[in-house]
């Protein structure tokens, strides 16, 4: 088999194509969404005000 540019481009784009799908899922899957919203409110962890689950003062 002879292997050139274009060979080394296929499976590049491949390569790249699988990370993004596993990122995809890793993003989606159901217990993510809980440390991502840990996450989203780590700017306000040492405000002193209470803030509610979506980011708004009481």
């Amino acid at each position: 088999m002879d292997y050139d540019i274009n060979t080394l481009r296929i499976a590049v784009t491949v390569a790249g194509f699988v990370c993004f799908i596993a990122i995809v899922i890793m993003a989606w899957r159901p217990g993510a969404q809980r440390a991502y919203q840990e996450a989203a409110m780590l700017p306000f962890a040492d405000d002193e005000r209470p803030y509610s689950a979506t980011g708004e003062s009481k």
